[in-house]
């Protein structure tokens, strides 16, 4: 059937589409570090949003010029390669890694790019002396050696990136992992104001997709007086960030979104605690419900709703740790995120472990003297 007699999709079955090639990204990018093998998948679906084939553009870009959607992040962008100068003359490889701003070399003034530019536009790395534009390596790996499709021979731009490795991984698998994460932040922009301006409303993927679980051991040696910051843990797809602190009655974990706090909850103290006592404090949030709770010995805190949170997941958030100036006053032992929503039981079996959390895991002599078979 040509395209001309295909019947328009509906809005609503565009933001399906997006939802389900959001959730495969999410899971591939986040099995890439255990098998370089998730790039084949990974470099399909990022073909699908971001580049213009056989015809048509990629679904992300179509869903952010139909919604008006600012795509603009904040980066370290390299520029392009000046071909004619001379330090370029001979050079074979490079890559030119896209940093988020704040993260990357101050001497390059961080900016919000477009997105949709830098994709299109901007040089992702040079192999065999020449510089490829980020689309042009998406397209390269998804169809002639990804899940796309896969060529009996490879262009030679691919042959030479393949022959080099950087940390035991060929170097374009951190230009798509970056690019990958870049999406899953514009993608979570759509499906935003596709819920709240559209009555969207996302698909079930998987039991605990979008669930995140918090975990800090803590020894509270003293009395707390005011706040003392304990550590962060910040989403930059969902720009969300959660600020934990010991505050008098227990431990507060304040949730931020764009800049702006939405909503907080507090970890009490157990009755009978006394300070020196070894705790376990959990943070629990569900996307899908907007609700979350804590957890400290084995009880649960009354449900709260947190609706202007959005979706929030594990695998997008990163650990920022504050000083440790107040040692006298606590010890930070460990802090764990889950994908999924710890129980009752769960807080227990925290508690009841070795502050240092020896027994969740083992130490690195102790798995290198034990062999090849589990006993």
């Amino acid at each position: 059937m040509s395209r001309r007699n295909r019947i328009p999709k509906a809005l609503s079955h565009k933001f399906d589409d997006l939802d389900a090639h959001l959730f495969i990204v999410r899971e591939h990018l986040g099995k890439l570090n255990e098998s370089a093998s998730h790039m084949k998948v990974l470099s399909a679906e990022l073909r699908t949003l971001l580049c213009w084939s056989s015809g048509t553009e990629g679904l992300l870009w179509r869903l952010v010029e139909e919604l008006s959607i600012d795509d603009r992040i904040y980066l370290h962008v390299p520029g392009d390669l000046i071909e004619d100068h001379p330090l370029s003359q001979g050079l074979q490889f490079m890559i030119v890694p896209i940093q988020r701003g704040g993260k990357g070399d101050p001497r390059l003034t961080p900016y919000h790019y477009s997105f949709k530019e830098v994709i299109k536009e901007r040089q992702a790395l040079i192999a065999g002396g020449k510089p490829f534009k980020h689309e042009y390596l998406i397209k390269a790996i998804a169809q002639q050696m990804g899940s796309a499709h896969e060529d009996d021979g490879l262009e030679q731009m691919l042959i030479d990136l393949k022959s080099i490795f950087v940390n035991g991984v060929e170097p374009y698998n951190s230009v798509i992992a970056t690019n990958a994460e870049l999406t899953l932040e514009i993608g979570e922009r759509v499906l935003e104001k596709a819920e709240k301006h559209q009555n969207y409303k996302r698909h079930h993927h998987k039991h605990d997709y979008g669930n995140l679980s918090v975990v800090a051991s803590l020894r509270i040696k003293q009395q707390v007086l005011g706040n003392i910051p304990l550590f962060v843990l910040s989403s930059y797809v969902g720009n969300v960030t959660i600020s934990a602190s010991a505050i008098p009655s227990g431990v507060e974990f304040k949730v931020s979104k764009n800049n702006s706090i939405v909503g907080a909850v507090v970890a009490k103290y157990p009755e009978e605690f006394t300070p020196g006592q070894h705790l376990v404090f959990i943070f629990s949030y569900c996307s899908r419900t907007k609700q979350a709770r804590t957890l400290v010995d084995g009880r649960a805190s009354p449900v709260i709703n947190l609706n202007d949170i959005g979706w929030v997941h594990a695998s997008d958030c990163s650990l920022e740790a504050t000083d440790n100036k107040y040692l006298d006053t606590l010890e930070k032992f460990y802090v764990l995120s889950y994908e999924r929503l710890l129980s009752s039981k769960d807080s227990k079996d925290f508690t009841e472990l070795p502050p240092d959390g020896y027994g969740l895991w083992k130490y690195s002599e102790e798995l290198n003297d034990r062999g090849p078979f589990p006993e």
